[in-house]
């Protein structure tokens, strides 16, 4: 490809090849399509998912029920706090902090 600087930025100057027949080869089961559109939509609801496939949205592959996602259910999980940190010191320069 060639390409032109316009200030800080190139311009590709390319050509777009493309066929007469779209041909396309998958072995992915429905589930499969949805738990990946599931995961390429930040792990989207159910919901979402089915609505954006009812506007013609996911290239018009069919979707089924999400199944079990564990990365769905860790965010859902609360973080556990830290326990508050006690210092004791009984003189000057005890206790410091320094950044290595």
């Amino acid at each position: 490809m060639i390409g032109q600087r316009c200030g800080t930025l190139y311009t590709l100057l390319g050509t777009t090849i493309s066929s007469s027949i779209a041909t396309t080869s998958t072995s992915m089961t429905e589930e499969d399509v949805t738990k990946l559109w599931h995961m390429r939509l930040g792990h989207m609801s159910e919901k979402g998912i089915d609505l954006l496939s009812k506007r013609g949205l996911l290239c018009g592959q069919s979707i089924s029920k999400v199944e079990f996602c564990e990365h769905c259910i860790l965010g859902k999980h609360k973080r556990v706090s830290f326990q508050m940190a006690t210092h004791k010191t009984k003189g000057t320069l005890d206790y410091i902090h320094s950044n290595l």
